[in-house]
């Protein structure tokens, strides 16, 4: 999914598409990833996401920091919550 400048080896790839409806911007397109990257370059090196689109800036990207769960969260942002996740379920007796 990625190409980089100079010698890398790149491993466990985990991706995640999606689609979610927001109630301002409408329908929104994710695409995410992960992977570890191992630079084998003599120097330095950069890791280019390869993305084909005509649209895409680079406000539109968003930095995950070094979390190791980010994927993880995506989808949990995206689900469902369940009926009485919120911890009141009693209520509704």
């Amino acid at each position: 999914m990625c190409i980089s400048t100079g010698e890398a080896a790149f491993s466990g790839t985990i991706a995640h598409c999606g689609m979610q409806h927001h109630p301002v911007h409408g329908l929104l397109h994710v695409l995410g990833y992960r992977n570890t990257a191992v630079n084998l370059a003599d120097g330095p090196n950069a890791m280019l996401p390869h993305v084909p689109t005509a649209q895409l800036t680079p406000g539109q990207f968003l930095s995950a920091g070094r979390t190791g769960d980010v994927l993880r969260r995506m989808v949990d942002a995206v689900e469902p919550v369940a009926a009485g996740a919120h911890g009141i379920a009693w209520m509704s007796t």
